[in-house]
């Protein structure tokens, strides 16, 4: 697993922050205060900046990091003309998130050769979006010690976008684990649900219980104690989501570049 480290940090780090600018759709300026907007913005740039430091050290690629420099710098252009402004445009934002997400696509060629990059790009998003998500909601949980005025439906609409994508992933690992065959050493076949009991896959099965099925068992909590208007219980099990999700995105990715497994 380890062999594989800096590639792994490269994919969580890189997906994190070109695909979190988007959660800022769940707080709009007028309903949240600007220095909301300047730490996440400055905390996807510093996010950014350590993912292309680590691609720097795995790719043979030099237009690629000229790529991605260049999205970070546009990411810190708009986080600096914004940083004391009460008129954030959050189209231009997300303009700039979608570009990081095409060259994202791009870097894919490099550190996934052989895997078809759309398949690999959706799943590696939808992955991102999960971890962007969960981070997004304890950031979001902290904000209401802050502002005591803040509406409770905002803490509501980043768990539900939370639940969306962890359930859309449940569905697929449920379709690609019974669709994709895995022959071990002995030329034995197993679909990937028989492949998680031998020894190869446990982690794998480890993970899809940590990152998807515990996951939204907490969400559940977390929506019953959010109708109780006590954001400081729910963010403590946020907390404890964002290890378990964190924790399952290593799982899988150590997955994906070791096995090709799409997950």
């Amino acid at each position: 697993m380890f062999s594989y480290f800096t590639a792994t940090i490269v994919l969580i780090f890189l997906g994190y922050a070109v695909i979190y600018p988007l959660l800022l759709w769940i707080t709009p300026l007028n309903k949240i205060d600007s220095g909301f907007y300047r730490f996440n913005m400055g905390l996807c740039c510093i996010i950014g900046a350590l993912g292309i430091i680590g691609f720097h050290f795995i790719s043979k690629n030099f237009v690629s990091e000229i790529y991605l420099w260049i999205w970070l710098l546009l990411m810190l252009f708009v986080t600096a003309i914004n940083w004391n402004s009460e008129t954030i445009n959050n189209y231009i934002i997300s303009i700039i998130s979608v570009l990081g997400c095409i060259v994202l696509a791009q870097i894919l060629t490099n550190i996934l050769p052989s895997l078809d990059v759309t398949s690999a790009l959706i799943v590696i998003l939808m992955n991102s979006m999960i971890t962007a998500a969960v981070f997004f909601s304890m950031i979001l949980g902290h904000w209401y010690l802050n502002v005591v005025s803040l509406p409770i439906r905002l803490f509501k609409h980043s768990i539900i976008v939370l639940s969306l994508f962890l359930s859309i992933r449940i569905i697929w690992h449920g379709i690609y684990f019974f669709m994709t065959n895995y022959v071990d050493n002995y030329g034995i076949n197993y679909n990937l649900w028989s492949f998680i009991f031998q020894f190869d896959g446990f982690l794998l099965g480890i993970a899809f219980l940590i990152g998807n099925v515990f996951p939204i068992i907490l969400n559940l909590l977390i929506w019953r104690t959010l109708k109780l208007q006590a954001t400081q219980s729910a963010t403590g099990l946020v907390y404890v989501s964002v290890v378990s999700i964190l924790f399952s995105d290593l799982i899988l990715k150590y997955y994906l570049l070791e096995y090709g497994f799409i997950i």
